[in-house]
């Protein structure tokens, strides 16, 4: 239990970097931004070879199913958004999944009450966050979507721990993520511009978060360490105070304590 738990706090310490680089590194194309990403994945995943991977039909089907509801179209719907409001806004609208998560993995994993209050304790937290910042309804609409394409993604990856390995399962993730941006890329004809800044973020949340996050999933579930991300948006809200001046209030830290106490009740 605690070493899952471990695992998928790291995860959101790494992708509470993301939103801060993805925003000041953004180029002309959330495309390209995704190709960036795509390629710091792939070359990520490129040792996990040395383990002798076992890229098996099972493998390909809910790696592939995670890889394009995720990382593609739930990435890029999320870059999108970032053009059309703050940082805080976006990352914090796009964690909804937090709850959609244990609500669709119910039937298939049993998830106990205390799961649920987790999940809506820290649910809470970022509506009161939300709340208290300002943001365009596209931008809202946008992050909200990519919160219903990772939900349909972790119920892959949950089923995939059950006959796929982690490593092969990452694998063909970021194998899938490549070919399927560079196929968009073809398509534009035009060479994608790589971002170093978004490359970075790239290498830290889906070479080692992800992978971080993925090895969670054998050890406890989906549904908790879904919950546990909800970390992230908190740390997230810190770096872009930090560094690019978005205030909190009250009602923001009300939120936090709210994401927190959900974080203690999913671990505990």
């Amino acid at each position: 239990m605690w070493l899952g738990v471990a695992l998928a706090t790291a995860a959101s310490v790494l992708w509470a970097i993301g939103p801060f680089l993805y925003k000041t590194g953004a180029t002309e194309s959330a495309l390209d931004d995704l190709f960036s990403i795509a390629l710091a994945a792939t070359l990520s995943a490129i040792p996990l070879a040395a383990l002798g991977l076992n890229l098996s039909p099972q493998a390909w089907l809910y790696g592939a199913a995670f890889s394009i509801f995720g990382p593609v179209l739930g990435t890029y719907v999320y870059l999108l958004s970032l053009r059309y409001a703050e940082v805080g806004l976006a990352n914090l609208v796009s964690y909804a999944y937090i709850v959609l998560v244990p609500a669709l993995a119910a039937p298939f994993e049993g998830i106990s009450g205390r799961y649920i209050a987790a999940s809506s304790l820290a649910m809470a937290g970022l509506y009161l966050i939300m709340k208290a910042r300002r943001g365009s309804a596209k931008g809202f609409a946008l992050a909200l979507l990519s919160a219903v394409f990772y939900a349909v993604s972790f119920l892959a990856l949950g089923a995939a721990t059950t006959s796929v390995d982690p490593w092969s399962f990452t694998f063909v993730r970021a194998l899938v993520l490549f070919l399927a941006t560079g196929a968009l890329e073809a398509v534009r004809r035009r060479r994608p511009r790589i971002s170093p800044r978004i490359f970075t973020a790239g290498v830290l949340s889906y070479g080692i978060g992800g992978p971080l996050f993925i090895l969670s999933t054998y050890y406890i579930g989906v549904a908790v360490p879904t919950i546990l991300t909800a970390l992230s948006p908190a740390l997230t809200q810190a770096i872009t105070y930090w560094k690019l001046g978005e205030r909190l209030d009250a009602r923001s830290g009300a939120g936090f304590a709210l994401v927190l106490a959900g974080v203690v009740l999913a671990s505990a």
